[in-house]
């Protein structure tokens, strides 16, 4: 009887210090004070193979943004990783890992449609829309010449 209880008010020590601490450990990385939401909420990216007429011919992804920031964005950086989809194997020669950043003046609480061009990146137009993994905004740039950045990747979407 005395183990178990023993047990019991570890388990309820330990417990009750999960609940007071704020460092937490996610995917193998110590994050210290509480987890804040980013400045954003994005919809997962859509790889495309038609051409959207002023953005790109061949191949690019598609995602929405909305600004929950007090502040104008002016910038965005987007991180990735890109496999073909038959093979699950990388398309490119050299390096499947992305990171791109697109001039786009997002106003504050703006849900806009980003579209970014894989056609300076692509030396055979793709037949079937590419895989997208490990995909997260890595910085954001604010009017007020401030930044947000994840360079973990801790906001991914997969």
């Amino acid at each position: 009887m005395q183990i178990k209880q023993n047990r019991f008010f570890l388990i309820l020590l330990f417990s009750a210090f999960l609940m007071e601490c704020e460092d937490i450990i996610r995917d193998g990385v110590l994050i210290h004070g509480p987890m804040e939401s980013p400045p954003f909420v994005i919809t997962k990216p859509v790889s495309e193979t038609t051409e959207r007429p002023g953005y790109f011919y061949y191949a690019g992804i598609v995602f929405k943004f909305l600004n929950t920031a007090p502040k104008n964005v002016d910038k965005i950086t987007v991180s990735f990783m890109l496999f073909d989809a038959k093979t699950k194997a990388s398309p490119f020669i050299g390096s499947n890992k992305f990171e791109i950043t697109k001039l786009n003046l997002v106003m504050i609480n703006e849900n806009k449609e980003m579209i970014i061009s894989l056609d300076q990146y692509i030396h055979i137009a793709p037949t079937e829309p590419y895989l997208i993994d490990f995909f997260y905004i890595s910085e954001i740039h604010y009017v007020d010449d401030s930044t947000w950045q994840d360079k973990n990747g801790l906001y991914r979407v997969r």
